[in-house]
Parts: structure tokens; sequence; C-alpha cells
């Protein structure tokens, strides 16, 4: 890139512009408008919020559904504030995902700490270093979250971030730039990465893999199993393949949903559900590709793994705090790994996975508990197109569907367990829909409530989003905790809006349906490019899958 005169802001937009970022979100302010000065057709679109929290959220929406690097841009102090609970599901969920943030100006400043300046605040880079990616290079780490104070150094820093950002395990970063900063002139060359940077990238690359010791860790072994999480979405074909060749089947976490499901031995449903867990089992061996085995996942490390597990991972250390491996491979590359151990001798086919699938999504269907949320999840089945997006927020219908819904390939599907932010759904799907992607987010009644405003977004952007709304009259999950833990019913029963005419107030198309009537409703608003908000009443039990039922018999 040349060296002509431009700002600092349209540079920054000029480098994302070269990443394939398209769309960056964010709200205005007297701090960050260089950015907005910036603005022209071959920069991103910066799409415009209402709160600060959704800009990240939104971001983080798509840099799910896409894989890529996704943009928010915010302002000084409580601007950049507002996202920290974003960009922490962002952050623990593997999101690829840069937030840039002015910062108060160099010229205002003094040594001796902050002095009264609008929305000053001290090291503003603090706030994200907790939750921020790592990185080791030469055996120092790095944290991505920085306040710059130059030109220069903000430039570097997004060429070197973007760069780091994106090799895996992926992860949020932050950088601060000064407001002054942000609208100087400048008419330098575009540095390179950085020798720190470009040092990093070299020993990801240049790592091996020790297939002897692979193959003698399983040796003897014919029941073998595969556990895919988020960090190995991309590497679902060489998976899946994988699986075929091993006859293993695959578990996968939340975040792994549709990781190889195009293998005739995918799960299609979760680790909690006593048909899957059985099968786990009665695995000799366990091969896990990109996962932390969190707790969510493991029903707090309950479940009984096989003796015998491998481990492949970019960064093994968080899934070795909660597991103990006896092989670890630390490859930030699964699908060629994936393909390398295809080199394995073959194994016998030992169980029919889309049996016991087919049996278990049976009995939880005709079981008194489960048949109100299968039926949701049959109905968004087969009436929401294979091709269009899911997002899903934390609330009981967001359960149900982010978990039980059938495989539809990798990237299909949003559900916000990673740091579990209540209030995901509607501004993360603002993301993939601003990028013309149609979506469907399910939510509850609690949960909208923390974005209502962004209903202005979807209807000055008529983006393609089908808002499935499920109101019970406040936290249903929260209300079925207080029920199993013997709690009195508190603070849990919400006063809710006339939903119909909060939609006829911004315009957004509303419809009123019921379990037994949705599929129709769906299917309709599936072939429409408007926004659109369905309301379903009906009563909900929650899954297995959520923590207050693990331990049912």
């Amino acid at each position: 890139m040349d060296g002509s005169k431009r700002t600092v802001a349209a540079v920054i937009l000029d480098i994302l512009a070269e990443r394939g970022v398209k769309q960056a979100f964010g709200i205005p302010g007297v701090h960050n408008l260089g950015f907005w000065n910036a603005l022209s057709k071959s920069r991103p679109e910066i799409v415009s919020v209402r709160h600060e929290q959704s800009c990240v959220y939104a971001a983080d929406g798509l840099a799910r559904a896409t894989g890529k690097l996704s943009v928010a841009i915010t302002t000084t102090g409580p601007g950049a504030a507002n996202t920290l609970g974003a960009f922490g599901e962002a952050a623990i969920s593997g999101s690829q995902l840069l937030l840039i943030s002015s910062e108060t100006p160099m010229k205002n400043r003094v040594e001796s700490g902050a002095r009264g300046i609008l929305h000053e605040m001290n090291d503003q880079s603090s706030l994200f270093a907790p939750l921020a990616k790592r990185v080791k290079i030469n055996d120092k780490e790095l944290v991505l979250s920085k306040s710059t104070t130059s030109a220069l150094e903000a430039i570097s820093t997004v060429v070197d971030f973007v760069e780091m950002l994106g090799q895996a395990p992926t992860g949020a970063g932050y950088i601060g730039v000064p407001a002054d900063i942000l609208n100087q002139e400048f008419d330098q060359p575009i540095p390179a990465p950085s020798k720190g940077c470009s040092d990093f990238l070299t020993s990801e690359r240049n790592r091996t893999i020790d297939f002897e010791a692979i193959k003698k860790s399983l040796a003897g072994i014919s029941k073998i199993g595969i556990w895919a999480g988020g960090g190995a979405q991309g590497a679902g074909e060489q998976i899946a393949k994988l699986s075929e060749h091993l006859n293993a089947p695959i578990f996968t976490s939340f975040a792994g949903r549709g990781v190889a499901s195009s293998s005739r031995n995918y799960f299609d449903l979760p680790i909690h559900e006593k048909e899957c867990e059985e099968v786990l089992g009665q695995c000799e061996a366990l091969l896990v590709f990109g996962s932390q085995l969190d707790g969510m996942n493991t029903k707090n490390w309950s479940i009984n793994f096989p003796k015998t597990i491998l481990l492949f991972d970019a960064d093994p250390t968080i899934a070795l705090r909660n597991i103990t491996a006896q092989l670890v491979v630390k490859t930030s590359d699964l699908a060629a790994t994936a393909t390398k151990l295809l080199d394995l001798p073959s194994c016998q086919k030992w169980i029919d996975i889309e049996s016991v699938s087919e049996q278990g999504r049976k009995r939880i269907a005709e079981s008194d508990k489960g048949s109100a949320g299968m039926k949701l999840v049959d109905v968004i089945e087969k009436s929401w197109p294979k091709r269009n997006y899911v997002v899903c927020d934390m609330a009981i219908s967001g359960y149900w569907t982010g978990v039980y819904l059938r495989a539809r390939g990798e990237r299909s599907i949003a559900y916000p367990v990673g740091w579990g932010t209540l209030g995901f759904g509607l501004p993360a799907s603002v993301g993939p829909a601003a990028a013309g992607i149609p979506t469907l987010t399910v939510c509850g009644d609690g949960g909208i409530a923390f974005g209502l405003g962004e209903l202005a977004t979807v209807a000055q952007e008529q983006l393609p989003l089908t808002i499935l709304l499920h109101d019970d009259g406040g936290y249903g999950m929260l209300r079925f905790d207080q029920l199993v833990m013997n709690h009195p019913e508190r603070g849990v029963n919400l006063f809710n809006p006339d939903w119909k005419k909060l939609a006829d107030s911004f315009g957004i198309e509303f419809t009123e349906t019921d379990l037994d009537n949705l599929s129709k409703v769906l299917k309709m608003r599936a072939n429409s490019n408007a926004p659109g908000i369905v309301l379903i009443k009906d009563e909900i039990y929650p899954p297995k899958s959520t923590s207050p039922r693990w331990n049912e018999q």
C-alpha cells in the first residue's frame, strides 16, 4: 500500500478493507469522528448501532458466521467501557474480532495522570487485557490490547494485530488511538508486520507432528471417538473423513456444533443426553480437536472420559487444566492434522450413531419435559432454510435451538455459551444480517430487553432478520433455577410491552402464533428481506443441556 496522504483513520480503514472487512459496527462520538470522516466506497461501511455493547455483539455475530476478521469501532471512556461484556463473550468464544476505540487526545494529556478531559481514563486498554488474546513471541507473552500514542504506532499495531488475531486459536483484540492522532495526516509507507509478529507467524507455521507417537498411543485400540470444539471450525471436512476411516463417533461442544456433520458418525445430540454419554463411555480413546473441554460442555467435568485422550490444539494449556491427556499435539492446522491421521490403521464399525441419535431424539420428543422444546427445534429445522443463519440468545428457546437443532454444517449457528451473556441474540444477529445473510434470532423476552434499541438499527437498515421471540413472562430459566434450588420466586417475573405496538412503532412486521402454526409463519419469513418479529408464548421446559437438569436420573 502506498503512502499517499490520508488521515490515520483512513489508513486504518484501508488496511481493514485489504483484509476483506466490508462492514464494521459502531457509534460515532466526539473523539472518533475521524473514522466517519474517512468513509468512502472503497472502505468498510460502518453500520451504526444504538449501544456500544451492540457494536461488538454485531461484529461477533458476523465473525462467527464467516470465520473472518470482524471490527467494532467505539469512542473514548464510557463508549469503550460499554463494550466489555460483549468483548468478553467474543474473546472467550474465540471470535476473530478487533475493537478499535478512540482515546483522549494527546495534546490535552499530562504526564502525571488524568486531569479531567472529557471521557478520560488512565490506561483504557487495561479494561480489555484480561480477556484479549495472548500470543507467545520468543518465550514472551504479548497481550493483544494496546493503547497507542503516535500515528506510526497505531498503524503498526493494526497491521500486527490483524495478522495475529487470525492465527489459531483465534480471539479478540483491542487497539486504542488518541482522537487527535486519528485525524492526523499520514503519508508514510504502510509498515510491514513487526519482527515480533513475523517471528510469531513463522513459529506457528513450522510446527511438526510426531505421527509415530500418535500411532503408538492408539496401538491395540479399536473404539475411538472424536470430540470437536469451536477451534475445529474450518476442519470439518477432514475430520469427517477421519471419522469414516476410524468409524469414530463425533461428539461436539456447543461451539463445535456442525463440525464434520457430513459424517454418518456425527452425534445430533449433546453429551448431556444419556445416549451420547453412554457411547462416549464405550470409547477406548478420544481424539480432541480444538476444544477447551469447559464446564458447560462436560457437566462441570463429571462425564466419564476414556482413559486415553489425544489432544490436538493450537493452545492446549486451557484444556489441560480440565483433563489429563496421554498425548498433546500443539498444532494450528487441525485440517492438515486430521488428514495426516488418515495414515492410522482403519477401524471396524462398532456402533450405528445415526440410529442412536434418532432413538434419543425420539425419546426426548415423546417425553413430557422435552416435547415442546423438540417441537420448536423440529419446526425450525423444517421451516428455516439451511443456507440461512441462526443466532440464539440465553433463553430456554435458545438453549433448545442452539444445542438440539440438527447440524447444518459449520458456522451455521451462533450460541453464546462461551461467557454466557444474556442479551446476545438481537445485537449479534445484526452482524450477519447487515452482511446480507438472512438470519433468524431465537430469544426470550428478558434477553431482547437488553437491546431493544437495536430494533431501530434493524428497521433503519432494513435487515433480513426474523426475530423469533418467546415470551414466558420473564427470566424463564432463572425461574426454573429458583424452583430446582427451592428458592422463592423473586425478581424473575417481568413487565413486558405490547409487542405488536412496539413492532408497529418501528415499522417492523409482527405476527403472533404458537408452536402448532409456527412452521407456516417461518416459511413465509424465510423468503422475506424485510425485518419481522414472530411471537410465541408456549410453555417450554428447559433441556438437559442446562445445568439444573444435569443430575436428573
